[in-house]
């Protein structure tokens, strides 16, 4: 029987007795998905506050302040609840509030308060999310401020000065609203498993940094880790893996490689994911695919984030403290307010903010290979020997393949890229759906080539070529191929050489 999976670290927990519940009383779909979240949460009504006169998009900076700001501060006096960084009305401290669909995303850029004019940095530009963080202080409008909470390890009614956490419920389809709702119930219940996919490799060190940091905590805690490092983004159509329960990535726009519109519809990430692509538009719209956040959402992730405009990069969600913070068994909400820099700016964090998809105990269902492999890496850590005695004898099992998988993984990531392989290659024979098959032969075939079996490798190319080259995985095989044997150039044209007259 599995012992119970134990994170580390101290964690209180946001309460739902401290979540204001905002929603677009014109709106259907908000009425509705309000109500549904209650319902799982046991969130009172009166914590529930409607707007009015509002529409999904942008919004004035004067209809924001008189139709949101001031609307809420109301509504708080008159229910009895205080906002963190207001004057106490009530008995019913709000930490954190949750934005249901169809509301204002983006306050849009006008005159500064210091004469400036749009375009010029800095500016009064901000995500409607961002800005009430503050909500009930004074505070200027044309700059961000910095979030004195950021990279805190502690409740949130202890952050100085006040904030709040504001976490944002909406998604392409009607569909992926209520799935955000209710796979994070769900999930916490037995904990996220899956796999942790990092497609590092991005412009610039800082952002790099933060991928790092996510894989290196993966390794840690022994989850089983993808992680890609070279310059490009995953390829177009890449058959990652179905139970993907966490994504980082950067730095491409449109969404790209396996979140592409047209990329096959049968990846979805693992129920409750956590996905996150670092880009500096990524959240200019929520109800389309189109955007990073949109196109994340649409594929079955629960919780990611994104800037509504150019954000800098040292502004953006750091998703190394995100995750290190989740893992340590805090609410979206906290983790997100401990990882954001900066308030009053570009960011938004769209997810259940009660989520704690790394609860400090939880119990995985039976027959989870996931929290199996994770016990057994963590009981036979420095026991290469045995833990690969334990992969043998179960290839033979119903999810062989899974297992050697997860070992080829473990072996690539540390060096061992001959013995990745290997496993690659079993796994790759024990698959029957296309795209683990094609998957693992990829890998196979770059892990062949990293060691000098150069030979082999385009040998394994050439044949997934040919066998799939009309499989919807195809652009895949081709994009590995050319990256790895480059097509000689086309000869260039010869000049004719006439004899010159006299």
């Amino acid at each position: 029987m599995l012992l119970s999976l134990v994170c580390c670290g101290a964690s209180w927990g946001l309460l739902p007795g401290e979540v204001a519940v905002v929603y677009n009383a014109n709106s259907p779909l908000s009425c509705k998905a309000m109500q549904h979240y209650c319902r799982l949460r046991g969130i009172k009504p009166h914590q529930c506050i409607p707007l009015q006169d509002v529409a999904a998009g942008e919004i004035s900076r004067g209809d924001f302040d008189i139709k949101i700001r001031m609307a809420l501060l109301l509504a708080g006096r008159e229910r009895g609840l205080n906002w963190p960084c207001g004057p106490a009305h009530g008995s019913q401290t709000m930490r954190a509030m949750v934005l249901m669909p169809d509301l204002p995303l983006r306050i849009k850029e006008e005159i500064g308060l210091n004469g400036k004019h749009p375009g010029q940095v800095p500016n009064n530009a901000a995500s409607v999310d961002s800005e009430l963080m503050l909500l009930g202080a004074e505070y200027p409008r044309d700059k961000f401020g910095r979030n004195a909470f950021f990279r805190a390890n502690q409740t949130l009614e202890s952050a100085r000065p006040r904030v709040m956490s504001v976490c944002r419920i909406d998604a392409p389809t009607e569909e992926a609203v209520f799935r955000m709702m209710n796979d994070a119930v769900k999930v916490e219940r037995t904990g996220l498993q899956g796999w942790v996919v990092v497609d590092q490799g991005g412009p610039y060190p800082e952002g790099d940094k933060w991928m790092e940091g996510v894989a290196k905590q993966a390794r840690q805690a022994h989850r089983p880790l993808f992680h890609e490092t070279s310059r490009h983004t995953l390829a177009e159509a890449f058959p990652l893996m179905r139970d993907t329960a966490v994504y980082v990535g950067w730095y491409a726009n449109p969404p790209n490689g396996p979140f592409r519109k047209t990329a096959p519809a049968e990846f979805k990430f693992a129920p409750g994911a956590i996905a996150f692509h670092l880009h500096s538009y990524s959240a200019t719209g929520i109800k389309t695919a189109d955007s990073w956040v949109g196109a994340l959402l649409q594929r079955g992730a629960a919780v990611t984030a994104g800037n509504v405009a150019e954000p800098m990069l040292g502004t953006c969600l750091y998703y190394d403290v995100f995750y290190e913070r989740l893992q340590a068994g805090y609410t979206v909400a906290e983790a997100a307010l401990m990882a954001t820099p900066v308030v009053s700016w570009q960011g938004i964090v769209l997810g259940d903010p009660l989520y704690r998809p790394y609860a400090r105990r939880v119990r995985p269902l039976r027959g989870d290979v996931y929290a199996e492999w994770q016990e057994a890496c963590r009981r036979m850590a420095g026991d290469d020997a045995r833990l690969c005695s334990l992969v043998e004898s179960k290839l033979s099992a119903p999810r062989g393949a899974l297992w050697s998988e997860l070992y080829a993984w473990f072996c690539a990531n540390r060096n061992e890229s001959a013995r990745a392989a290997a496993y690659f290659a079993a796994a790759a024979e024990r698959y029957g759906l296309e795209s683990d098959i094609i998957r693992t032969r990829l890998l196979e075939a770059t892990c062949l080539f990293a060691v000098g079996h150069k030979t082999r490798s385009e040998s394994i190319l050439r044949g997934l070529a040919t066998r799939y080259e009309s499989s919807p995985y195809a652009p895949a095989i081709r994009q590995s191929l050319n990256t790895l044997f480059p097509p000689p150039p086309p000869p260039k044209p010869q000049q004719n050489q006439q004899t010159p007259t006299k």
